[in-house]
């Protein structure tokens, strides 16, 4: 006769949850565009691109957080200690009919924030998202520069970054036509900023 004997399996799983702490986005300064010498030949198209005399200034900080139960305030230094992966996305409205905006930065441009991190002392192996670096969008533009959709529901990534970071600069330029009225253009510009924890 065979005995059944109770197994009791016990079932341990982890999850790992993590939220991203709120932050600032801050942007100083707007493009502002001036076209010397339009084309005056007929027939040609105005297609020399126009950059802007004012290269906008984009930080992002983790804002200082109170902890509810002993009232200690971390200051946002502090929790720019732990290392999230932006994204940086942009996408205009209202902007000129047929003109190409674009817009470009370059590689490690702006300043870590803080400068120095823990992070920044781990093991490479140890840092999970890489340095705490600036990596420009992939772009087939020889210039480096990616076309910004004039659409309010479609936004496209122009670079990344891995920790806080300020003092980013976005250079604009726009690439006009013929048809494009004559005077004064206003348009908007959305900057969308995501934030991962971990891939």
């Amino acid at each position: 006769m065979r005995k059944f004997i109770p197994v009791l399996l016990f079932v341990i799983s982890f999850q790992v949850t993590a939220q991203v702490q709120d932050g600032t986005l801050t942007i100083n300064g707007s493009p502002n565009y001036s076209q010397g010498s339009p084309t005056m030949e007929a027939g040609l198209d105005d297609s020399d691109p126009i950059i802007s005399v004012i290269q906008p200034e984009l930080a992002f900080i983790l804002n200082p957080t109170i902890n509810p139960i002993t009232g200690v305030t971390t200051t946002s230094e502090q929790n720019c200690e732990t290392v999230y992966r932006y994204k940086v996305f942009l996408n205009t409205t209202n902007a000129p009919a047929g003109a190409i905006i674009q817009a470009r930065t370059f590689a490690n441009s702006g300043q870590r924030f803080p400068l120095a991190n823990i992070y920044d002392q781990l093991p490479p192996v140890l840092q999970y998202f890489g340095p705490r670096d600036l990596y420009p969008a992939t772009s087939s533009d020889p210039d480096g520069y990616v076309t910004i959709p004039d659409d309010p529901t479609i936004a496209i990534k122009v670079f990344e970054f891995y920790g806080c970071r300020e003092n980013i600069p976005i250079e604009f330029r726009i690439i006009p036509t013929v048809f494009n009225e004559a005077g004064t253009s206003n348009f908007d510009i959305f900057y969308t900023i995501t934030a991962t924890v971990f891939e």
